[in-house]
């Protein structure tokens, strides 16, 4: 009797469940203007506008031998002195202070400088934030960078997408945050499921629609794409 009663229940919830019909636009959450603090000519280019990247990949850097070679021989210095220093340590008792104290100085003061060129070298290379594609280049292979001031790559992230759905204003009451969206992209045949995680507070006056988010991956900002809001 249980069971019967369950299936009839589920029968009523089909039947009285409602599809509201909603087109959405692909958003990426985040978008940025990526560029180099350091001034320099654009020695190599990793990337073309469509292409992916995964966060710490190389997309450009400048030309860079003299910062690469400062940074290798002052990094080749520290790691003496600290060998130097660990070698002294461990017969520390039998040296003098002032000697002991001289090749602390010294250790610490070439991993300082180890450090700063370093981050000096790091700044003539644009490496990804996250992963991203690439959406617009402004630079090319010779370009001068004038520092700060020279925009090189416009990215959008590719792990961190939203669709901002649009349906029509009469299912304001209707529509509400946890149900399913169940949807396709325009050009493929393949369908996709999302849970509504946003409606925003007002109506588009332009077109009469309200506007709701929907999390995704995968999917590239830009497309478009249409669907069903499960309403029950």
């Amino acid at each position: 009797m249980k069971k019967v009663f369950l299936a009839m229940l589920l029968m009523l919830q089909a039947l009285v469940a409602e599809e509201v019909y909603a087109t959405f636009d692909v958003v990426s959450e985040r978008s940025s203007e990526l560029g180099l603090s350091l001034s320099g000519i654009v020695a190599r280019l990793h990337v073309d506008v469509g292409d992916k990247a995964k966060k710490g990949d190389l997309l450009l850097s400048l030309h860079n031998a003299e910062e690469k070679n400062a940074y290798e021989i002052a990094k080749k210095n520290a790691e003496h002195a600290q060998k130097s220093y660990d070698r002294y340590a461990q017969i520390a008792d039998v040296i003098e202070k002032e000697k002991m104290d001289n090749y602390l100085h010294d250790k610490e003061i070439k991993a300082l400088t180890a450090q700063n060129k370093e981050i000096v070298y790091k700044k003539t290379e644009l490496r990804a934030p996250y992963d991203l594609v690439v959406t617009k280049k402004m630079t090319e292979l010779g370009s001068i960078v004038l520092g700060s001031q020279t925009k090189l790559l416009t990215v959008e992230s590719t792990d961190a997408i939203k669709l901002i759905l649009e349906f029509d204003q009469k299912y304001w009451q209707n529509v509400h945050v946890g149900q399913r969206f169940v949807y396709r992209v325009d050009g493929s045949e393949e369908t996709y499921e999302g849970v509504i995680s946003k409606i925003y507070p007002a109506v588009l006056s332009s077109t009469r629609k309200m506007q709701a988010e929907v999390k995704a991956q995968n999917l590239l900002p830009g497309l478009f794409g249409y669907g069903t809001i499960i309403v029950e």
